[in-house]
């Protein structure tokens, strides 16, 4: 099972570029989303009021999950500039390439994401 603490110095670059490009993606849309959650406009009536009641509270629900995407993707650049990418935080085991190709920012290996998922241990069908 390939891991990237085995992975050479090239594709950790590759990699940490990608991720920097995705951070600054993101910091550009929280300060659109921030910009947008703050402007007062006129309502002329109840019903107008109400849709921009909800959709401030669905931008303000994205900036919060693209903060905290954000906040994961800093993260994980400490973490290559530790020398400690692609090692979970909670067992220290080697985290799976596939799980890094589809959450390049994943601190956790898949058993313990579960369990951190499901405290009480109770079984869940798929």
């Amino acid at each position: 099972m390939a891991t990237m603490t085995r992975t050479p110095q090239k594709m950790l670059n590759v990699l940490e570029k990608e991720l920097a490009s995705q951070r600054d993606e993101l910091q550009m849309r929280i300060e659109r989303h921030r910009l947008d959650v703050v402007m007062d406009r006129e309502l002329d009536d109840e019903v107008a009021a109400a849709v921009e009641n909800v959709s401030r509270d669905m931008l303000a629900a994205t900036l919060e999950r693209e903060r905290r995407t954000l906040g994961e993707i800093e993260s994980a650049l400490l973490r290559m500039k530790k020398g400690e990418y692609g090692t979970c935080d909670n067992c220290g085991v080697s985290i799976p390439k596939a799980r890094l190709d589809a959450l390049p920012w994943a601190r956790l290996c898949v058993h313990c994401a579960e369990a951190a998922m499901n405290p009480n241990s109770l079984r869940v069908a798929f």
